[in-house]
């Protein structure tokens, strides 16, 4: 077995960090490389199966994993459902561990090991892999632990709606296109009927996040389309982050109004 061990000093109550890395739901909002996650299913109060998704050098990927939190201990232990080969299994632990000056030290396990018959390198890749990402994600919640209170506050939801007269597969391929032309949007679908998305890159002056997430209910003779957006902006951000915002929004509008178009009969030639 193979066990590699980070930690980070952060400048912030235990168990608000706890909390923070606990909402996993919540956390795309807020931590630049998040991208979507939610609970497949939930088995105890303190336990529960959670698929997410992150930007990996603009790549995205997912997984699965088990978690099981204990509020008193503040720890937080987890298991891959199902790991990708070479390795045969993955698992670890937060923890949160109140420091004498009012701090928290946050310890960060991970333990895994290979697949019978695979090379000794792929344990170093996986190690080097962990070495090269989870310091960052620590630093990362270090940081973001002094800024989440204001972040929070600034952050806006809208929600529209839109019944598109089309077929269902032409409307998800037209929204999908929508954000998949331009690079700077990551996106998932999660599951039927959804497509989440984020910019994740050439974000406007005055945002610090911008994520949204297309919803298609299928009904006779069309669909109804409902697309969600939440924006956050930076801290001080003034009239930029308020512009932002108004453009966001028209370009929500924009976007359901092309949807529209798709069950409208074309102009005479």
């Amino acid at each position: 077995m193979n066990e590699l061990v980070h930690t980070v000093t952060a400048r912030a109550p235990a168990r608000l960090l706890f909390d923070l890395v606990a909402d996993v739901v919540q956390a795309p909002q807020y931590f630049p490389t998040h991208l979507h996650a939610w609970i497949v299913r939930t088995e105890s109060p303190e336990r529960d199966l959670v698929e997410r998704w992150v930007i990996d050098n603009g790549s995205v990927r997912g997984w699965r994993l088990f978690r099981t939190r204990d509020t008193e201990k503040l720890v937080i232990a987890f298991q891959h459902e199902t790991p990708k080969a070479p390795l045969s299994f993955m698992r670890g632990e937060w923890r949160f561990e109140e420091t004498a000056d009012g701090g928290t030290l946050i310890t960060v396990a991970h333990r895994f090991d290979l697949v019978g018959g695979a090379p000794e390198a792929a344990a170093a890749k996986a190690a080097g892999m962990l070495d090269a990402n989870v310091p960052k994600q620590l630093a990362g919640i270090a940081a973001l632990a002094g800024r989440i209170d204001a972040l929070r506050a600034a952050t806006t939801d809208s929600v529209r709606h839109v019944r598109v007269a089309a077929p269902a597969g032409e409307v998800v391929a037209s929204a999908t296109a929508l954000v998949g032309d331009d690079e700077s949007y990551a996106r998932v679908r999660p599951e039927e009927g959804r497509l989440v998305f984020k910019q994740h890159a050439g974000l406007a002056p005055g945002l610090h996040s911008s994520t949204g997430a297309f919803e298609f209910l299928q009904e006779d003779g069309g669909v109804t389309v409902r697309l969600s957006r939440s924006v956050t902006l930076a801290p001080q951000a003034g009239g930029e982050g308020v512009e932002a915002s108004r453009r966001l929004d028209a370009e929500s509008r924009d976007w359901l109004d092309r949807l529209a178009a798709l069950g409208e009969p074309a102009a005479a030639g």
